[in-house]
């Protein structure tokens, strides 16, 4: 959300995991034209971390490594078409795509989730 800094974000894996849920949904920012949003995001570009698609992986990563392993994950970003939004962020690139990226730099890494649930 406009404002938030990445270490607040990544906060949140820990209000997330302590509430009672089994599913989790992420969705990248998006911002999409003619909407509030946009004007406060023309008015003040700086308030938004707007990520590219490795800045985002890398923030993925980040936040399921503390956020509980019993949690299952069903979604890691959202597809708008093109024409709605104000900036497009990542091209075409598609979920499935960045899916299998992400599991590759989890690989690559030798991290999953939960891996610093408990710490």
């Amino acid at each position: 959300l406009p404002g938030e800094t990445r270490e607040e974000m990544l906060k949140e894996a820990g209000m997330i995991s302590a509430l009672p849920l089994n599913r989790v949904k992420f969705h990248q920012l998006q911002i999409f034209r003619g909407t509030t949003m946009e004007k406060e995001y023309n008015e003040n570009p700086g308030d938004f971390e707007i990520f590219t698609l490795d800045d985002y992986i890398d923030f993925i990563i980040s936040f399921i490594e503390r956020l509980s392993p019993a949690i299952q994950i069903e979604r890691f970003t959202g597809e708008a078409p093109p024409r709605f939004l104000a900036k497009e962020s990542w091209g075409r690139e598609r979920t499935d795509a960045i899916v299998r990226r992400i599991e590759k730099r989890l690989e690559e890494l030798d991290t999953w989730q939960g891996r610093m649930y408990y710490l």
